[in-house]
């Protein structure tokens, strides 16, 4: 976590953060600094491929076994392997803005097919949809509505692919406005509704409702609380958002 928090330090110093433009600073060799730094990560893993060659190896050698399919978000801060401490293999991963999980009729075909594969031919058992704290991709659609209100200025077009795809997320802004959730806590609880409602998605697909109506498949609604640490889980019995190890403690 130095490494992430001395380069998070450094951008602030270079005036270079999210969405502003990157540096085009290069190292003594003239490689870019962030493909730099990506070739001295890789190779401390070859470090560490070679001290545990047997295990990466099996990984090669054998049929992968996952024990979860994990629907997330793409964002860079939220690396579902460093979460829930699991090995290369042991996560099945489809990841997007916005962790959206577009229904069955909506025909995806890279979200439709790694469910299928998933379910039908990778035998996993048990599926969860998680969301995250400060959600660009959920914050994205009101953001989107308000600058459409007051920008008039014609060459300023939204992205018709983000566009298309913040849409999956009206639903949870639609449900949160409607139940009267004061402004400064909408994003909070849309974060959670929007969970619900991908879990509602992923019951269109009849792989997934058949198993799950013969016992056979769990879903889980999770989200990853990005200030504690924390993954909370929604208890169906309560309503409620607990932490997912009191669930076991």
């Amino acid at each position: 976590m130095d490494k992430a928090a001395n380069k998070l330090a450094n951008q602030t110093v270079n005036g270079t953060r999210s969405g502003e433009r990157m540096s085009t600073e290069t190292n003594d060799k003239g490689i870019d600094a962030d493909i730099a730094d990506a070739i001295e990560g890789h190779q401390r893993f070859r470090e560490q491929f070679q001290s545990d060659k047997a295990f990466f190896q099996g990984l090669a050698t054998q049929t992968q076994k996952p024990r979860l399919l994990w629907i997330g978000c793409s964002d860079s801060r939220v690396v579902p392997a460093q979460i829930t401490g699991a090995d290369p293999g042991e996560l099945f991963e489809i990841r997007n803005i916005a962790n959206v999980v577009p229904p069955a009729s909506a025909a995806d075909d890279s979200v439709g097919a790694a469910i299928a594969y998933a379910v039908n031919h990778l035998g996993i058992d048990d599926i969860v949809v998680c969301g995250h704290t400060g959600c660009g991709g959920i914050k994205a659609l009101s953001q989107m509505a308000q600058e459409s209100e007051t920008d008039t200025d014609p060459t300023h077009v939204l992205d018709p692919h983000l566009a298309r795809w913040v849409d999956y997320t009206r639903p949870a802004h639609a449900l949160v406005k409607a139940a009267g959730i004061p402004e400064n806590e909408r994003l909070a609880e849309a974060e959670r509704a929007h969970i619900h409602f991908q879990i509602d998605n992923l019951l269109t697909y009849p792989e997934v409702s058949a198993r799950v109506a013969a016992g056979t498949l769990g879903v889980h609604g999770w989200l990853y609380d990005m200030a504690t640490g924390d993954l909370l889980t929604y208890d169906p019995a309560t309503g409620t958002w607990p932490r997912l190890v009191d669930k076991t403690a």
